[in-house]
């Protein structure tokens, strides 16, 4: 098939992160077998210089970091940066993108990115891929905002209880198909072990979207959350560690998290993907955060960050979203909803941190390997319909989910 994956890839500053997950459902689909583009549209008020001022897109941070991404993965003629819906391009000239629109079989698009008409209007079969499950139905049932849905005939989010009796959220109308975050397990390869005293992990920010309000209950950032465990490194003894962005000293959560123990690191500017990949390599295992959001919201939300850890066989410790009714914990992934529950996760990964490693790896290769989680993406597409949470999305662990119908 021709795919278009349509997503934000290099707005500055960059997140390595966020660019290891776009480029895992490319190169994977890729594997698969199928002529791939890599779409990101750039608006007049994106395109910024290094310093964040306004400037020519052809001497833009943007263009700049796109073409180095591209270039890593031998991707710049399989791409395209489309700036002010055609007025200018990195990888594919605008005349070569609409030609291969027209031969586009689907595009699966993050987060609603692809707004420009001649891309929405020409494929012949549309999915978005919701990657923020709460915020998304809650910006549209409740706060009204158009995402467009309409444009779309399929849909997917790694929101797990999103359209579920387990979440209190709105489906907003829309049957959503779960689905969890692809990984190359090649990409992210083994190392015999972890440098002494490695710490516990992991890479945030603190603010993000606005707080929203539903049904009386406040959905939030992490801000809170962090505060909820800044005691953790003096409860557990171990080491712990936050790569923050945009961060300040004099901020209260920040605070709170240094007089806890946490060591805090400045986020490097550039996004930097081996770099990334070489924090979660070194890193003893994950201590994931979640926003408050998807906490409250019992999205059942599953982050790509973990999914990365546990791919370069890093035990991940993480708050729970509701994931853990689809998948199984305890092993290589463990999750905790308080600080007695995450102190015994960090406990029970210590006394046998060899078998979590290896728990962690084959957690991987079973739900998390692209070619599976790619495949079962297609098949939904395939079918021109989407179909109730299970029934196409992520392999289900046995539980009492498993046997409760959908509202």
């Amino acid at each position: 098939m021709k795919i278009i994956l349509g997503a934000v890839i290099s707005m500055p500053p960059v997140s390595a992160g966020c660019a290891w997950n776009r480029l895992q459902y490319v190169l994977g689909l890729r594997r698969l077998g199928h002529d791939v583009l890599f779409l990101e549209e750039v608006r007049p008020k994106w395109s910024v210089d290094a310093a964040g001022k306004r400037c020519p897109y052809a001497e833009s941070e943007n263009r700049r970091g796109f073409t180095q991404i591209m270039r890593q993965f031998d991707l710049l003629h399989q791409c395209c940066q489309l700036y002010d819906a055609g007025a200018d391009s990195t990888g594919l000239t605008p005349a070569a993108l609409r030609q291969f629109v027209r031969e586009a079989d689907l595009l699966i698009d993050i987060s609603g990115h692809v707004t420009t008409d001649f891309v929405l209007e020409g494929v012949r079969h549309r999915a978005y891929l919701d990657q923020d499950p709460v915020f998304t139905q809650l910006w549209h049932a409740e706060y009204g905002k158009d995402l467009r849905f309409d444009r779309y005939d399929t849909f997917f989010t790694i929101g797990l209880n999103i359209g579920t009796p387990f979440s209190p959220i709105p489906d907003c109308g829309i049957d959503w198909n779960p689905t969890l975050p692809p990984v190359l397990l090649d990409l992210w390869p083994q190392h015999r072990g972890t440098p002494a005293g490695a710490p516990y992990t992991t890479v945030a920010s603190l603010f993000g979207y606005s707080d929203l309000c539903f049904q009386g209950e406040w959905y939030r950032t992490k801000y809170d959350e962090f505060r909820r465990f800044a005691d953790l490194p003096r409860t557990t003894k171990a080491p712990f560690e936050v790569t923050l962005k945009n961060f300040s000293e004099a901020d209260p959560c920040v605070r709170a998290l240094v007089a806890g123990g946490w060591e805090l690191r400045s986020a490097r500017a550039g996004g930097d993907l081996a770099d990334y990949r070489g924090y979660v390599a070194a890193s003893r295992a994950e201590i994931g955060i979640a926003k408050g959001a998807y906490v409250r919201g019992r999205s059942g939300w599953f982050s790509d960050r973990t999914a990365a850890y546990l791919a370069s066989g890093r035990p991940a410790v993480v708050q729970s979203t509701g994931f853990e009714r689809h998948l199984p914990t305890g092993a290589g992934l463990l999750c905790f909803d308080d600080l007695e529950q995450a102190a015994s996760a960090v406990a029970s990964v210590e006394a046998d941190y060899p078998a979590h490693r290896r728990a962690a790896r084959a957690f991987a290769a079973e739900y998390l390997d692209a070619g599976r989680v790619l495949n079962a993406m297609l098949d939904a597409c395939a079918s021109l319909r989407s179909r109730a949470p299970g029934s196409g999305g992520p392999p289900t662990h046995e539980s009492e989910a498993c046997h409760e119908s959908k509202r």
